[in-house]
């Protein structure tokens, strides 16, 4: 079953009717295909649902995207569409951020949380890094504004960047310039101090979250502080040797016990 609405986000539904209710949530460049595997493991005894952030796959076109407070509020009116009192989250990239921001103001809809590949605190532990994490966020940024007024030279360009950066060919051939808004909202805000409220912060969780990440890549997008914060607050972390940032696609039987293990112990 497939879901649309314009206050809420679109999403499908997959697995076992009366299971409990996990809710997944993808990130950049990805649509939520590439939750597949851990849908066909866990679909025999979870009700499994998949949200799609504007922009992204078959959701409707949103040429102004959307900002942190609007996806957080629509994605609380989704969850309280599915008719759950508290849900099960599991989240990758800017879905994890997102995942944050979420359970930060809504922490009594959310049971558990598996976030993948972005922790809840980022501080870059050397210039050289630094300078990774700005220059590639600041170029899609740049080509979310180029798509703005030129759409098929800011996809082309974003297609083309995607490549450099690696995104697997499957993600990168459907990308376009209007799934680059996180950037934008993230910089825009990080930049006007009057806007820093839509942001993370100094998050802490309030629920349990198991935190997995790649162990084999060259930038980190977490420190060792929110590793602490994790286990501070019921939780735990789990590096995938040899993963990168889509290791729930590459690492799947390691990725999938993990998933299956937390669940487990939350229901």
């Amino acid at each position: 079953m497939t879901v649309a609405a314009s206050d809420a986000l679109s999403y499908s539904i997959e697995g076992r009717a009366d299971g409990p209710t996990v809710v997944f949530v993808h990130g950049w460049p990805d649509d939520p295909s590439m939750w597949r595997n851990q849908v066909s493991a866990l679909g025999g005894s979870y009700r499994c649902v998949l949200l799609t952030l504007p922009n992204y796959g078959a959701s409707d076109h949103e040429p102004g995207g959307c900002d942190f407070p609007v996806i957080v509020e629509r994605m609380h009116r989704t969850i309280e569409q599915l008719g759950e009192e508290a849900v099960i989250l599991v989240t990758h990239d800017w879905g994890a951020y997102i995942g944050y921001l979420y359970e930060k103001k809504h922490p009594q809809n959310v049971k558990t949380m598996m976030a993948m590949d972005v922790g809840g605190h980022f501080e870059p532990s050397s210039l050289k890094t630094a300078a990774m994490f700005v220059s590639y966020q600041w170029i899609l940024a740049t080509l979310w504004l180029v798509g703005g007024v030129v759409p098929p030279l800011g996809t082309w360009l974003t297609r083309n960047f995607a490549r450099a950066l690696q995104v697997p060919e499957r993600q990168a051939g459907s990308l376009h310039s209007r799934c680059n808004y996180p950037y934008f909202y993230f910089w825009r805000s990080t930049l006007l101090p009057w806007a820093r409220s839509r942001l993370l912060g100094q998050y802490r969780p309030q629920c349990p979250v198991l935190y997995i990440y790649g162990a084999d890549k060259p930038l980190m997008f977490h420190t060792d502080h929110w590793l602490d914060i994790v286990e501070q607050a019921g939780g735990k972390h789990a590096a995938i040797e040899g993963g990168q940032h889509w290791f729930m696609e590459e690492q799947i039987e390691q990725t999938n016990q993990l998933v299956d293990d937390w669940l487990r112990a939350a229901t």
